[in-house]
């Protein structure tokens, strides 16, 4: 019976540390799939000679290549990625991205109900990425990452993709604490 009960306590104690540890994960995970695509989409651009239209919404990544102009479509979905999704919760979204250095206002949190990144394809933020490499207009692009389920002080609630706009290098960075 007494190791039955110490068992039983163990157990309470470590299932907090482990759903936390879990939530973390999927963070540091879809983070690198981001980044990922990122890449993907470069690589591609110089391989097929043709601009890559990265979107970035809310809760998901498309990619799609650019055909020549008069073709039907316009542009052809390469990939689509969702963001990880807990319980019908959505664990981890895209908070923001721009070619400032200023980081994203917390009136735009997702803590508070405002999506901060757009839902529809007419308002996602485009990354393109042309057949040199870099992207239009060579403009730096960060990427913030917001992992809803930790607390804002966790190392792993928040996350922030840069893309070298000359060079069309892409890091990753989980040491950024947004608003």
């Amino acid at each position: 019976m007494v190791v039955v009960v110490i068992l039983s306590l163990l157990a309470a104690v470590s299932t907090p540390l482990l759903t936390r540890d879990n939530n973390a994960r999927r963070g540091r995970d879809f983070a690198k799939v981001v980044a990922q695509t990122l890449q993907r989409a470069r690589f591609q651009a110089m391989g097929d000679r043709a601009n890559m239209h990265v979107l970035l919404y809310r809760t998901r990544v498309d990619t799609y290549r650019e055909e020549p102009a008069g073709s039907n479509p316009a542009h052809t979905l390469i990939s689509s990625i969702n963001g990880p999704v807990a319980d019908d919760i959505q664990t981890v979204a895209v908070w923001d991205a721009r070619t400032d250095v200023t980081l994203p206002e917390s009136k735009n949190s997702l803590m508070d109900g405002t999506p901060a990144a757009p839902t529809s394809p007419a308002a996602a933020n485009d990354i393109i990425f042309t057949p040199l490499g870099s992207t239009v207009s060579n403009a730096n692009w960060r990427v913030y990452l917001r992992n809803e389920l930790l607390p804002s002080a966790h190392p792993d609630a928040s996350f922030m993709i840069t893309v070298g706009g000359l060079t069309g290098h892409i890091s990753t960075n989980n040491k950024v604490t947004l608003p």
